[in-house]
């Protein structure tokens, strides 16, 4: 079993594929990022079915959360820098948080939608991203196995788990469910940044440079969403049924230039504070309290302004044209 974790099989993968495959690679491993899922559920939310997407989110979430913890509990170190592409790349290894997301998020929207096309575009989607993550040198062969079937594991139980959690949570009011939502947003936040501050191994080791694994982007959502998707509900009130095929093309156009512009916008500008100076309890705290920020301006965006943008322009809330049968068959008459 010494392959499972052998950095000889990331090594001859680099060694054997050419330049131009491993490009490829680096793009396919873009779409395990949690951004994209970010921008797919927001997709849905802005022109599908706004509870459904929400319920997505949660299913992301989850399945983050836990691979959080896993691998500040496993604390395994990456393969060695000279192999990662990029270099820079830190944070623990096992599991791979790209093969156990792709896993669960795609997975999801595959069960949900339930199309012959999907159960054969997604997992290959997923094979591609997790076997993206060991040529390019960033986990060993085991961590995305291992990545993959606790991924397919969160994904069968949320599955069966979720419609239950639905009919129980349905009976609450409004107030209690924000109330709940926030405070488990909260204590998720004490929790895994805590955990994350102390659970860091040796930073000094320089064979392997483990410095950190945050969750701000889970918990800047678990706090923010419960509020953000009341609030739009109460006052916005983007409406998404009936709607013609251009607003939707347009919603998507419109709210994919804001929300990635915003998300590489934001990287440059917190990329210019450097934070390198710090000692390690300081850097990480910093670290952690940037990408908090950055990932609730994306999801006050995704949630509040561009839903407003949505209902009130006319040109992204013309309703379909609806013609009642009697009326075509007049019409054919005449004819």
């Amino acid at each position: 079993m010494g392959w499972f974790f052998s950095q000889a099989i990331n090594e001859a993968l680099q060694d054997n594929f050419p330049d131009w495959l491993i490009t490829i690679f680096k793009g396919i491993t873009f779409l395990g990022d949690s951004i994209v899922y970010i921008v797919i559920l927001a997709i849905g939310f802005w022109i599908y079915k706004k509870r459904d997407a929400i319920i997505g989110m949660y299913v992301l979430l989850t399945s983050a959360f836990l691979n959080f913890f896993l691998k500040v509990v496993i604390q395994k170190p990456r393969p060695t820098k000279s192999i990662r592409m990029p270099e820079d790349i830190e944070g623990f290894s096992t599991p791979s948080g790209h093969a156990q997301a792709s896993t669960t998020v795609y997975g999801w929207i595959m069960f949900y939608f339930k199309k012959v096309w999907l159960y054969i575009v997604i997992p290959i989607l997923v094979l591609l991203i997790c076997l993206s993550r060991v040529v390019l040198g960033v986990h060993y062969i085991g961590d995305v196995i291992l990545g993959f079937l606790i991924g397919a594991a969160v994904l069968a139980a949320l599955y069966f788990a979720i419609p239950y959690l639905l009919k129980w949570i349905d009976k609450w009011s409004t107030r209690t469910k924000i109330l709940v939502g926030e405070a488990f947003g909260i204590g998720v936040l004490l929790l895994t940044f805590l955990t994350g501050l102390f659970a860091n191994w040796a930073p000094e080791d320089l064979t392997y440079p483990v410095y950190y694994d945050d969750s701000a982007h889970i918990t800047s959502a678990l706090i923010l969403l419960p509020f953000l998707v009341w609030l739009e509900a109460k006052f916005v009130k983007m409406k998404n049924e009936n709607i013609d095929l251009l607003s939707k093309f347009l919603r998507i156009v419109v709210g994919l230039v804001v929300l990635l512009g915003s998300y590489f916008g934001l990287s440059a500008l917190f990329g210019l504070i450097n934070t390198t100076s710090l000692g390690h309890y300081s850097q990480y705290s910093v670290d952690y309290l940037l990408r908090f920020i950055r990932y609730s301006l994306l999801f006050v965006i995704a949630v509040l302004p561009l839903p407003l943008l949505f209902a009130r322009v006319k040109i992204f809330s013309r309703e379909k044209v609806l013609i009642d049968k009697t009326e075509l068959d007049e019409r054919s008459a005449k004819s």
